[in-house]
């Protein structure tokens, strides 16, 4: 029988422990899995990465006691390439208490919206520009996140769970009145300013008239969205390489820029000389750092 991708740990905080990504390999047994034309493709003058935190990085202390995480392997050969170009979100996140979900693998609101500031932030630094970040009133609540239709609450499963039980899968949810939901919830309209593109970068909102924004819609398709309010601030059009820590609130970076392509994929030199952006960003889990 396989083994569950799920890993009970205490406090009722549940571990993603067998995906492709092997994050506690890499971390309890110094498991090396970055090639080196992962690294030689990076040649993008003005490109900035963006590193999640493995999430038994993250909440270490957490873990059952077989498990001592103590390596960070990949993330330290990606700086000595990138130098300044890449950002640890570890050392934004560390001191701060509940920003991932107990009952999922990824980021929650809270913790995502303390990485949006940082990118503006960083964004406003590097680039010269004044961006003001949107201010949300974050709520929480306590539920079963599997039970919300987000997509989210993965490690309560059954296909990760296993024949395993839990006492409690209640989560604490993170949300915002000012923020709608996207992910799972958006419903795809041709007069709606969000296009959907095909990597061909062909318009294809028209026939996806009425879809939901699923996981399906996701892989297959660009997300477009030019700024047309007259007060925007820049005219930079962006590329922006992500993964499935990014997509839960990507609707925090749809109006930063002028223009911005979100791509639901690692960073692509075919991509970037396709759609010719100003600067490209990438978003990615610590675990995918290949």
């Amino acid at each position: 029988m396989e083994k569950p991708k799920t890993l009970i740990g205490k406090n009722n905080i549940l571990f993603l422990t067998n995906d492709s990504g092997r994050e506690l390999l890499i971390h309890c047994d110094n498991l090396n899995i970055v090639s080196d034309i992962s690294l030689f493709r990076y040649n993008f003058k003005n490109f900035m990465f963006f590193v999640y935190p493995d999430k038994s990085v993250l909440y270490k202390d957490f873990l059952p006691d077989n498990y001592v995480v103590k390596y960070r392997p990949g993330i330290e050969i990606y700086k000595n390439k990138l130098k300044d170009d890449i950002y640890d979100l570890y050392n934004i996140l560390k001191d701060e208490v509940d920003v991932y979900y107990k009952t999922d693998s990824h980021i929650n609101l809270k913790g995502n919206y303390i990485v949006y500031k940082f990118f503006i932030e960083t964004i406003n630094s590097r680039l010269n520009l004044k961006l003001v970040p949107k201010e949300l009133n974050i709520c929480v609540k306590s539920c079963i996140l599997e039970n919300l239709y987000l997509g989210i609450g993965d490690l309560t499963w059954p296909q990760n769970l296993g024949d395993q039980t839990l006492d409690n899968i209640e989560d604490n949810f993170y949300y915002s009145d000012e923020l709608p939901f996207f992910y799972c919830k958006h419903k795809i309209k041709n007069d709606n300013d969000l296009r959907f593109l095909d990597y061909d970068l062909n318009d294809k909102t028209m026939l996806l008239e009425n879809e939901l924004v699923t996981w399906n819609i996701i892989s297959k398709f660009i997300i477009y969205k030019k700024n047309n309010d007259e007060n925007k601030q820049n005219n930079i059009k962006a590329l922006i390489f992500y993964d499935s820590y990014l997509l839960q609130n990507m609707q925090l970076y749809f109006d930063i820029f002028d223009e911005t392509y979100f791509a639901k994929n690692m960073y692509s030199n075919d991509l970037i000389n396709l759609i010719k952006p100003d600067f490209v960003f990438e978003f990615r889990v610590e675990r995918f750092l290949f």
